[in-house]
């Protein structure tokens, strides 16, 4: 009767936890961040890319960052960005080296994902992180359908808008 007990015991345990709400959930109106900007408009990088000088190019670009940390110390990260090109491949890449972004130095990316804008031009990405301490993120074009290449167009890297964690768990970007 004991070990019946125990193991009813451990099964509801295992129960709620499967059924418990996660730590943070920063969806709907509090994203844990909305700090993307142009590339075109980060200090020293009009001249980048596509950008030719003009420092409002992509600057209709939006991102937006949901954190869910469904277990202790452990962020599930969703990434929308909206107004992109069609049809056109994305990639984003990510990077937590903390150093200051010196314009033509590329130190600690890594890639997060590749995919394709929607008819609506919206693009999403997963990314899951044990650190989110001084995180950020830079949006490329892959290609687009008339220019193919890999160049940034979004930034949340590049303007110091990284992401950083509250006493209470949830996330924030710094302000550039």
């Amino acid at each position: 009767m004991k070990r019946f007990l125990a193991i009813a015991v451990l099964a509801g345990v295992a129960a709620a936890g499967a059924n418990a709400a996660p730590l943070t959930k920063q969806n709907g109106r509090s994203p844990a961040s909305t700090s993307f900007m142009s590339i075109c408009a980060a200090a020293g990088f009009a001249d980048f890319g596509y950008c030719n000088g003009d420092t409002t190019r992509f600057t209709n670009i939006t991102g937006r960052i949901n954190a869910v940390q469904a277990k202790a110390g452990v962020y599930n990260l969703d990434l929308t960005f909206t107004n992109l090109v069609p049809g056109a491949s994305y990639r984003l890449y990510g990077n937590r080296s903390g150093l200051t972004p010196t314009p033509g130095v590329v130190i600690g990316f890594f890639p997060v994902g590749k995919t394709v804008a929607g008819l609506d031009g919206t693009a999403s990405f997963s990314y899951q992180t044990t650190d989110p301490t001084n995180l950020g993120f830079d949006l490329n074009v892959a290609s687009a359908p008339t220019d193919p290449g890999d160049v940034t167009v979004a930034t949340s890297w590049w303007s110091k808008q990284w992401l950083e964690r509250n006493a209470d768990s949830t996330l924030y970007a710094l302000a550039s």
